[in-house]
């Protein structure tokens, strides 16, 4: 990695959200059309590498507009080079949120938005701006889930994968599953709704090493999520004591040193000059 380059990943870490250009797009999913917002890279020049971002059991959109969380992952992309796709598994599903449903009664599950991730990643493989060899996906919670998930099959074109606060439980369930390409997971280790140490599980059997964990002491989860104190939600009826609420909230530092290492993660598997 140049130093030039590391200077930016270093920058983007601690920088607010960015505008970020994107454009909807609706394109070919499982069982039907979905939709979705593309970023194409910035100078729009061919050859760009590509990530999919899976958003979480809240949705992709916050009264109207993209969720200040995916703009400003997407944004921080741009600035990178990088074309984004964020695919919207809720809203043409009829789905407006998850994070209150029990899980077993969820519509649009883990599995299925990795059904999503796959044409998505299909999909944005064919954009003129795309280096089709060189995609990435980042998830968060549900969608982190999904990434997860994507990550254990075989996918043309998927390189590399970061998951932020992700339910492993159904994946140590499976005893075959194991993860595909190198996979890096970020999350609090007092997370009371999703487990750490269900993920811990993952890594502990897997036996090629290409998942990697971090974990951040005193840490919930939403910790990267801009502004906002620490809370207990009462309506999520998931979590480490069911129906009891979960802590969510901010960790500024936990966030920009989860950047750090996202965008790190990213320029090791997908930056020719790395």
């Amino acid at each position: 990695m140049t130093s030039s380059v590391r200077a930016l990943l270093l920058g983007l870490s601690l920088l607010p959200a960015l505008p970020a250009i994107a454009e909807p797009v609706s394109f070919a999913g499982p069982g039907g059309v979905l939709r979705g917002e593309y970023f194409p890279p910035r100078e729009n020049e061919q050859g760009a590498p590509a990530v999919i971002l899976m958003h979480g059991c809240e949705g992709m959109w916050r009264r109207g507009q993209l969720g200040p969380r995916y703009a400003h992952m997407a944004g921080l992309f741009q600035e990178l080079g990088y074309a984004v796709l964020i695919p919207d598994s809720f809203g043409p599903r009829g789905v407006r949120e998850q994070c209150t449903v029990v899980p077993s009664r969820q519509k649009v599950s883990a599995a299925r938005r990795a059904d999503d991730a796959q044409w998505a990643v299909a999909w944005l493989r064919t954009r003129p701006q795309v280096d089709a060899a060189r995609v990435g996906a980042v998830g968060w919670s549900q969608g982190g889930s999904a990434v997860l998930t994507l990550a254990g099959r075989q996918t043309e074109g998927l390189d590399v994968a970061a998951v932020f606060y992700p339910d492993c439980s159904g994946l140590t369930r499976q005893k075959r599953y194991r993860v595909r390409i190198p996979t890096l997971i970020l999350m609090g280790e007092s997370d009371d709704w999703s487990l750490i140490e269900r993920c811990r599980e993952l890594v502990d059997r897997d036996a090629h090493q290409s998942l990697h964990l971090v974990g951040y002491p005193l840490t919930y989860q939403d910790f990267d999520v801009l502004g906002g104190e620490l809370r207990v939600r009462r309506d999520v009826p998931a979590g480490r004591y069911p129906r009891q609420g979960v802590t969510v909230g901010p960790n500024p530092e936990a966030a920009a040193d989860a950047y750090r290492r996202l965008f790190k993660w990213f320029s090791r598997w997908l930056d020719p000059n790395a």
